[in-house]
């Protein structure tokens, strides 16, 4: 899922507003010179021709622009043995945190934290098994999903097993597994989830588990 933030709202924006000057606007059927002129009264301001159009009009470019949150910096957590994170940056921007894991770095596991309720448990489950190659789950089918203990609450527990096919991959990868967690609240919503090679994802499945345990908010240090 894609975040919206002010850095995309801005470009869409510029785009509506030209758009709509290039439907609405019609070319001048005629052309008429002006040759009217009168006097400028002496009480009038003085204009200054060599004042800059920065100065005389609203300049939105030296405004500041505004500043996202660094969500990484609300939490803290500890990265198991032999994990390490990793070094490839993130085509989505949505990774708070992104891990790798075994032989080859096959395994990956990652947090990722975004305002609000993020579309929903049950679109977020769907939406990974889809990545798995796997059909829907009903609503009642979610309802009976297992929890675990997650920020002193319940959070949904999934595992599956299928073809994993990640965001923008051309093919999917056989025999994987995905563990993953969501807590979600009207605030925030927290997604942790881990794939690699089934077996690969069994052997660290108690990792995952202490790893998702560790994950707690990151309150200031009384002085």
């Amino acid at each position: 899922m894609r975040s919206f933030t002010m850095t995309h709202f801005q470009p869409c924006c510029a785009l509506l507003v030209c758009s709509l000057l290039l439907t609405s606007c019609k070319p001048p059927q005629k052309i008429e010179a002006i040759t009217e002129s009168r006097e400028i009264s002496s009480y009038a301001p003085k204009p200054h021709a060599d004042i800059p159009s920065s100065t005389r009009f609203y300049d939105d470019a030296k405004e500041e622009p505004q500043k996202r949150p660094n969500f990484r910096e609300l939490l803290t957590w500890t990265v198991p043995e032999g994990w390490s994170e990793s070094t490839t940056p993130d085509p989505m921007g949505m990774r708070l945190l992104d891990l790798r894991f075994g032989p080859n770095q096959e395994g990956e596991c990652y947090i990722s934290l975004i305002p609000g309720s993020a579309g929903g448990l049950e679109a977020n489950v769907n939406r990974w098994r889809t990545q798995m190659g796997q059909t829907p789950y009903t609503a009642e089918e979610i309802a009976k999903l297992p929890t675990k203990p997650f920020f002193n609450r319940d959070a949904t527990f999934v595992a599956f097993d299928g073809d994993f096919k990640s965001f923008g991959a051309e093919a999917a990868k056989t025999g994987y597994r995905m563990l993953g967690l969501i807590h979600s609240a009207d605030q925030a919503t927290i997604f942790v989830k881990l794939t690699g090679p089934k077996v690969l994802v069994e052997q660290n499945a108690a990792a995952f588990d202490a790893f998702c345990q560790s994950i707690k908010p990151n309150l200031p240090k009384e002085e």
